[in-house]
């Protein structure tokens, strides 16, 4: 075989007796080559393919035009159709957890300069396919880049889909991943400690969404969102708490979280130790909730929140939004659930905007 008919061999050649052939072409970490098209054209055309066509598998939508007979698929697109809910083929979904184990390999070896080879389609944690580490990142990350592009997140909260988040997120064997979409009041910094951000995490259980106001931030953002007495904290926690009932009604297992942790670090690079952790639904703090299954008034909790904060002493920061538990709820197995994380977190804009509304004379 001459050097450059060898050299425009496909990856792939299906063909009938009748002159019909469908080449394929894929790339992944080599960067798509047109000449290569044509050179796998023209030797179809040598070996007496009358009516060739090519499937051109890149990890990025290819932009220039290739010809008529050259279809672009990107590798996500390829994963979404192996994982519709509809086909059943055993084969499609071995193909898709391969697809699933090779990003995770090559995201650690960082083949992958852009682009995914999958695509958000769902957290797929159960009772049958028990939490992994390395599958929670890669869908973490997929769904945390699907957010950070929103239109509403921008437009409603001033989301910035510029800053990377968190980054590069180190390999441990930990029950939960998490990283942030980041707002504009982080103008570029990297060090999100100092602003609150939108936290989505991971976990064995559940996916959260939260707010995240951390230890950080100035002194004056935290006072302007507990205000100046209890019941102006209260009204502000109201608003929220009845916006993320607005926002979840209707998904079952979705449920409204208030949280506060007190944390220390015995070095920059330790994984915390976790000294207090206060989790509780923030509609336990008002009254008129009846019914099996409501929550019960016990307004203790968001008092007890609120005196911490007020006469903080340690590294403390307090998060709120929602929680979608695994076992009940089904939304979190569809790529649907990124309109539910993005709708909680829009209902938490009371608290973003009120570090907003008064700036400092």
């Amino acid at each position: 075989m001459q050097e450059n008919e060898r050299r425009g061999l496909p990856d792939g050649w299906i063909h009938d007796q009748a002159g019909w052939a469908l080449l394929i072409e894929s790339k992944v970490s080599a960067s798509p080559d047109p000449d290569q098209i044509r050179r796998h054209l023209r030797m179809a055309e040598r070996r007496g393919v009358t009516e060739a066509h090519l499937l051109w598998l890149t990890v990025t939508p290819v932009r220039h035009a290739t010809g008529s007979n050259v279809t672009n698929r990107t590798w996500s697109d390829l994963y979404e159709w192996l994982t519709d809910s509809r086909r059943k083929s055993e084969w499609a979904r071995r193909a898709a957890a391969y697809f699933e184990v090779a990003e995770v390999q090559a995201d650690m070896k960082q083949q992958l300069k852009t682009g995914t080879l999958t695509r958000f389609t769902g957290i797929p944690f159960d009772a049958d396919n028990p939490y992994s580490y390395s599958q929670a990142k890669r869908v973490l990350g997929l769904l945390r880049d699907r957010l950070a592009a929103r239109a509403d997140l921008r437009k409603q909260l001033g989301a910035d889909e510029s800053h990377p988040g968190r980054g590069a997120i180190k390999a441990r064997k930990e029950t939960t991943v998490w990283d942030f979409v980041a707002l504009k009041d982080l103008r570029g910094s990297t060090n999100f400690t100092k602003h609150p951000h939108l936290t989505l995490g991971i976990t064995e259980s559940q996916l959260q969404a939260y707010v995240t106001i951390p230890n950080r931030i100035q002194s004056r953002v935290r006072t302007q969102m507990l205000g100046p007495t209890y019941d102006d904290f209260l009204g502000l926690i109201r608003e929220c708490t009845r916006r993320l009932e607005k926002a979840l009604v209707g998904t079952q297992g979705a449920t409204p979280f208030f949280v506060v942790v007190h944390r220390r670090y015995a070095s920059m690079a330790a994984i915390p130790v976790v000294d207090m952790r206060l989790a509780f639904d923030p509609r336990t703090a008002f009254r008129g909730r009846h019914g099996k299954g409501q929550p019960r008034y016990q307004p203790e909790w968001l008092m007890a929140a609120y005196e911490a904060l007020r006469h903080r002493r340690s590294n403390l920061q307090f998060q709120i939004g929602a929680t979608f538990s695994y076992g009940s709820c089904g939304a979190v197995r569809r790529a649907g659930i990124q309109e539910l994380v993005a709708k909680a977190w829009i209902a938490c804009r009371p608290l973003i905007e009120a570090g907003r509304e008064r700036k400092a004379k």
